[in-house]
């Protein structure tokens, strides 16, 4: 077992020889003697001894009370040699926190077990220090804020990370009620919350904080929090302090909002989805019933006495209202027919801004920014239009009657653009040219509550209403293939903005066909295949008043079937939803044998305008409900260019 190492350091060379011989008579090994404080500090350094006897009154202008400070530094232990006892010097002695006294003048039997204790608690003081260390660049290290209190709540330690959140230094700091340094705060209301270090200390439990507290820091600042104190205990379990462990949640509740972002929008999405497939199976059977009544209003007309044009002209009239009714539904859900062309936004903006100031309160004061090249967007005319009238309707009726302003504008912007602030960040687009307006107005803005729903089918804040409006727009947009953004705050108005695409990628497009009656040539053989009966049955029999001879069918697999067994079909009036095989399928399938045969695709409740995209030229698309006329008008156009004609 290795020697303790022992220094003695007295200025009597009697006194240091024979203490010499005495610790190496208890087997200890003394690494040298030294007479003054300097000589003991280089013989510290040379040699590291572990322990140090220590004379109080030394040669030169230090004495050893001096030296102590600087063993101790040093990680040396030291006991004292003294034969003065007077209180001053004891005091002196008492605040280097010696490891015992040996009296002068001194028996052998009396050094061994002070040197004894001594050495045990050196080695209990040194173990102490490196795990006091330890815990200390433990909780420096740490990325969460650490405070320490005592029993009453009084700080005794501060990390760090707990310094620079909170404002203060763990100097000012110290000795502070805890209260002072973290005052938390609800984020919401504002008001203090209690303090949880008291509540973990009264309960003698872990306690946490509730979402969404903020801490203000010294200096004012607010900081969002999460946090928790817990009881600290002695190896008795008496309770003798608390350690608070304290979080900046800036971060954290960044991502949570964004997560939260997320979830509303993929539950809008959902909602949406869910719309847009009760609103297509509502749509399928309602456009299927409004073809057959207004089939059957065009065929009564033909043989009705004029008294019952009237009634005939009001049922048509009302199965039109229903049809547009069901038209609105998919737009809301983002579904229906699109007849997208190029069109100059700004004569838009302008005509919808004149009509609405026309009918607008006089206190209501309207603005058209002028945008200085054309602003061309790929649309349906019809469609854009309603997206516009809608958003300034909206805008008139948040005016309430009061005075205010309504300001249009439009321009040019390429995604994505990093000169957007933040709120206006556009997501979910394709980056290219797109083409934006807003309509903004200053009246009393919408809570966070209204502002989430405001594209919710059928709701509204207005005691009447189908609430269908905004709906409508946010499918016509999305439709379109843009994106519509509100930035709203209570007190500071409302402004939507609209994202919508340029023409360049629907070069090309049909622009739709012209509405105008058709005269026969000759007898013609046109199949209609649908699924409907009543539907199937009254488009045969308007076809049949316009001269033509129809085989009425009732899927897709009945078409191919007529047409393998060799049967001559003029054209063909497709349903595109159908049980077994659907329009679409009928029509691939159809194409490989039958390339130039006229097809007219007919559905209620889905966009079949992409179709036309295929370059094929002998077909055509309808939405139901339609109209003979129209019907024939498509099939002799797709039936002259099969001819060549």
């Amino acid at each position: 077992m290795a020697k303790h190492r022992v220094m003695i350091v007295e200025d009597e060379s009697l006194v240091a020889e024979d203490l010499h011989m005495c610790l190496e008579k208890f087997g200890y090994q003394v690494v040298g003697i030294a007479d003054t404080a300097e000589a003991a500090v280089r013989l510290a350094h040379q040699e590291s001894p572990q322990l140090a006897l220590l004379d109080i009154r030394l040669k030169g202008a230090r004495d050893g009370i001096d030296l102590a400070s600087e063993l101790r530094r040093e990680r040396i232990g030291f006991v004292y040699l003294t034969s003065h006892a007077d209180q001053a010097t004891l005091s002196r002695a008492q605040a280097t926190e010696p490891l015992g006294y040996v009296l002068k003048p001194f028996d052998a039997r009396e050094v061994y077990p002070v040197l004894e204790m001594a050495f045990y608690r050196h080695a209990a003081e040194l173990k102490l220090r490196t795990m006091e260390r330890w815990f200390s660049t433990t909780l420096r290290s740490i990325g969460d804020a650490i405070a320490v209190t005592d029993i009453d709540r009084r700080v005794t330690y501060l990390n760090p990370v707990a310094e620079r959140l909170t404002g203060w230094t763990l100097r000012d700091a110290v000795g502070q009620p805890v209260g002072e340094l973290l005052r938390i705060v609800d984020e919401a209301t504002k008001r203090p919350v209690p303090c949880i270090v008291t509540r973990s200390l009264a309960e003698q439990a872990t306690v946490y904080l509730e979402p969404g507290s903020e801490l203000v820091t010294k200096d004012g600042r607010r900081l969002p929090v999460d946090d928790c104190a817990s009881p600290v205990r002695d190896e008795d379990g008496t309770v003798t302090g608390s350690v608070v462990v304290l979080r900046d949640a800036t971060a954290t509740r960044a991502v949570l909002a964004k997560q939260r972002e997320v979830d509303r929008r993929m539950e809008d999405a959902r909602r949406m989805q869910s719309l847009g497939v009760l609103a297509s199976g509502l749509a399928h059977d309602l456009n299927n019933a409004l073809t057959a009544i207004l089939g059957n209003c065009s065929l009564c007309r033909e043989d009705a006495p004029i008294v019952m044009h009237a009634s005939l002209d009001e049922i048509e009239g009302n199965a039109r209202s229903a049809a547009a009714l069901c038209r609105q539904m998919l737009l809301g859900a983002g579904t229906g027919t699109l007849q997208v062309q190029a069109v100059e936004l700004l004569p838009v903006l302008a005509e919808c801004l004149q009509r609405e100031r026309a009918l607008a309160s006089p206190r209501v004061r309207f603005e058209l920014g002028e945008e200085d090249r054309p602003t061309v967007v790929a649309a349906d005319p019809v469609q854009l239009r309603q997206v516009v009238a809608n958003l300034l309707r909206n805008a008139v009726e948040a005016m309430a009657g009061r005075d205010g302003n309504i300001v249009v504008r439009s321009g040019h912007v390429h995604l994505p653009d990093p000169g957007l602030s933040r709120q206006e960040v556009v997501q979910h687009l394709p980056a290219g040219e797109y083409v934006w307006f807003e309509v903004a107005d200053d009246g009393p803005g919408m809570p966070e509550d209204v502002r989430s729903r405001i594209f919710e089918p059928f709701f509204s804040t207005k005691f009447t209403g189908r609430g269908l409006g905004l709906a409508s727009v946010h499918g016509i947009v999305a439709h379109h293939g843009g994106v519509i953004q509100v930035l709203s705050q209570v007190g500071q108005g409302t402004l939507f903005r609209v994202y919508w695409p340029t023409p360049s990628l629907s070069a090309g497009a049909p622009a739709g066909h012209p509405n105008a009656r058709a005269r026969p040539a000759g007898p013609r053989t046109i199949a209609v295949v649908d699924d409907d009966a009543a539907v199937r049955k009254v488009t045969a029999e308007l076809l049949r008043g316009k001269g033509a001879i129809c085989l009425e069918l009732a899927g897709g697999n009945e078409l191919l079937a007529v047409l393998r067994r060799g049967v001559h079909l003029d054209g063909v009036v497709l349903d595109a939803m159908m049980p077994e095989v659907t329009g679409q399928e009928a029509l691939t399938e159809l194409r490989r044998t039958w390339p130039d045969l006229p097809v007219v695709m007919v559905s209620g409740h889905i966009d079949l305008s992409e179709l036309l995209l295929l370059h094929d030229q002998f077909l055509d698309y309808l939405a139901k409900p339609f109209d003979a006329d129209d019907l024939l008008a498509r099939l002799e156009r797709l039936m002259r260019s099969s001819a060549g004609g």
